[in-house]
């Protein structure tokens, strides 16, 4: 998972290099001649994961806007830094998400473009931020577009946090049932257990868990369990940002058939026959179409 950046001006790409000191500070410059004035400046930023990442998006900026006056900066965050600290949860801890925001608002974007944020503090931390939906994620796989609408997909959403994204999936699909599950996780240790169906008929039908991030997995290996034991015919996973933290395997391994997640985070060349990637630029480009 390697943080990539790319530069447009009025969708003209630009070149720039950029590397690290001895002492760990990151370097950057542009390599080509830049006009003396553009309407918009395009950032994407795939995969950002530290504040290292952030520095070289700064100095991207700051390096552009030296030379170049511009009236317009997006940026294209696909992946959102600290989303998932995104409250204080407990004495002693931080509310990261609104520390990194403020870096990045001291960038001064106009507008911030998000892959299916965690939460609607997202909105609240960052400026001018637009949230590119789950939904729009979703159903960019024609695979899930087709599977949904028919209904030969079952949509599970696999804990409470995942409900009302979920049911906006399904909605824009045009499918007419989803199913939902539970879990209880220790917010000190992490630690997953209560795994159950709430609702739904998962008997004898494909199943499709639908959530926005996945880390270790342990959500999903759970999840994908209980839906086996209830008579799922198959168990998908879909999650917008595929962190992967302990690799895909232990996700194949522990009952999951197929795996479908956006180049958010995951490279683009990742190839493996149960791994389905959903091309960020498709997605950013419909938005643009709308």
């Amino acid at each position: 998972m390697s943080y990539e950046l790319q530069l447009f001006l009025d969708e003209q790409a630009i070149a720039f290099e950029q590397g690290t000191f001895p002492d760990g500070a990151v370097w950057l410059r542009i390599t080509q001649r830049v006009p003396d004035s553009a309407r918009l400046m395009r950032i994407r930023a795939r995969a950002m994961r530290d504040m290292n990442d952030l520095m070289l998006l700064a100095q991207l900026v700051d390096a552009v806007t030296h030379v170049c006056d511009v009236s317009f900066r997006h940026l294209e965050l696909p992946w959102l830094p600290y989303a998932r600290q995104d409250r204080h949860l407990c004495a002693g801890d931080s509310f990261a998400l609104r520390v990194f925001a403020q870096y990045l608002n001291a960038i001064g974007f106009d507008r911030v473009l998000v892959l299916d944020p965690h939460s609607e503090a997202a909105a609240a931390a960052v400026n001018n931020l637009v949230a590119v939906p789950q939904q729009r994620c979703v159903l960019q796989h024609p695979a899930l577009r087709e599977g949904l609408r028919s209904g030969q997909l079952l949509a599970v959403a696999p804990d409470a946090g995942a409900l009302k994204k979920i049911h906006e999936v399904v909605q824009a699909s045009g499918a007419g049932e989803y199913a939902t599950m539970t879990k209880q996780r220790d917010v000190k240790t992490g630690a997953l257990s209560g795994f159950a169906l709430l609702s739904g008929e998962v008997a004898g039908r494909d199943v499709l868990i639908v959530d926005d991030i996945c880390d270790g997995g342990g959500t999903f290996i759970g999840a994908a369990n209980v839906l086996r034991q209830a008579g799922a015919r198959s168990v998908a996973l879909y999650v917008t940002h595929g962190l992967f933290s302990k690799g895909i395997a232990p996700l194949l391994d522990g009952g999951i058939d197929v795996i479908y997640t956006t180049t958010s985070l995951t490279s683009p060349g990742l190839q493996h026959p149960q791994v389905r990637l959903i091309d960020i630029d498709a997605i950013y480009h419909q938005r643009s179409e709308r």
